[in-house]
């Protein structure tokens, strides 16, 4: 599935998700000085402010974005790793504060999600892109509020 519908998907649930414009964007870009993938951009336009209640309690959206890399270093400090984060990866996601996942800027569509769980001594692709990473997460969504 494309990332397009996998965000109708979400709106057909009836969640009302906000987007940001371009300026805040933008912003992001320039906070990171990164070029961010297109499906990334797409994702932010249409919900990077809120998902309602997909991705309820994730760290993903704008009120966080700014300080998920600083989270993820930290993680990686912990746990004594000697990965570190390269100037182009840009980190989009975090869980509870174990986990985070990210991509390379550099790569310029559809990036591979690189996913670090705490404890691992470096981080693994998970996803082949940020459509199949919003597409799982929204199955598993799906699955969780069904029961």
């Amino acid at each position: 599935m494309n990332i397009n519908k996998t965000l109708r998907k979400v709106e057909e649930l009836g969640y009302k998700i906000e987007g940001l414009d371009n300026e805040k964007i933008r912003a992001i870009e320039k906070y990171y000085d990164v070029c961010l993938p297109l499906d990334y951009k797409l994702f932010l336009e249409k919900m990077g402010k809120t998902g309602d209640k997909f991705l309820r309690g994730e760290d993903c959206f704008y009120d966080r974005i700014l300080e998920l890399r600083e989270y993820a270093n930290d993680l990686l400090a912990d746990d004594n790793s000697q990965f570190k984060l390269k100037k182009e990866h840009f980190v989009f996601y975090s869980h509870q504060g174990y986990i985070f996942a990210f991509f390379d800027t550099s790569i310029e569509e559809n990036p591979p999600i690189y996913y670090y769980f705490e404890g691992d001594l470096e981080p693994k692709i998970k996803y082949d892109s940020l459509s199949s990473f919003l597409e799982e997460k929204l199955d598993n969504h799906i699955l969780y509020v069904k029961r």
